[in-house]
């Protein structure tokens, strides 16, 4: 999805109907995104416009699930196949390997949602391109991260970015 289309999902999200979904993010739009958030009941919209510089790195990535199920095909236990590969399930039950962009992010970052962090979705940019992201599993705390990344993007949301996993790539994030 490129950042035209992503916009338009955005003004979508927002209510915008007809002409107003021409995909370019001005002041209608942001005016949009500012009356969504505070129906839903933020006392300070804005604060959840924050746009989160990080480096983006992928999971799920299909040698990564290949792994992890050849370490289960010799019998070995859940703990051990995750040293050398991911399981494609996210923390909600959902099969992260599938053809829609999902994202994980650190518990710091999606538990103030509480109920409503699966699924939310978030507007990832990088390598010159933006990606509307379901969010479907958690990193782990920000403490325990050991590769600097602060989101983590599937298979689908990393070929939406034009790149191809493993990667680990500047990036920027926020809550739509």
């Amino acid at each position: 999805m490129n950042t035209t289309e992503s916009t338009k999902t955005i003004q979508r999200i927002c209510g915008m109907t007809g002409g107003d979904v021409d995909g370019q993010y001005g002041p209608a739009t942001s005016r949009a995104i500012l009356a969504t958030l505070g129906k839903c009941g933020l006392s300070d919209p804005g604060e959840a416009l924050d746009i989160h510089n990080v480096k983006a790195s992928s999971f799920a990535d299909p040698a990564d699930v290949a792994a992890f199920r050849r370490c289960k095909a010799q019998g070995n236990s859940d703990q051990v196949c995750f040293r050398v590969g991911d399981n494609a399930i996210g923390k909600w039950g959902d099969p992260t390997d599938a053809p829609v962009p999902m994202c994980a992010l650190p518990p710091e970052d999606w538990q103030p949602l509480g109920a409503k962090a699966r699924g939310a979705k978030v507007l990832v940019t990088g390598n010159g391109r933006s990606v509307v992201c379901e969010l479907r599993d958690t990193m782990p705390a920000k403490a325990n991260i050991k590769n600097g990344a602060g989101i983590d993007l599937n298979p689908a949301a990393v070929a939406a970015l034009g790149l191809h996993p493993p990667i680990l790539v500047p990036a920027t994030w926020q809550w739509v």
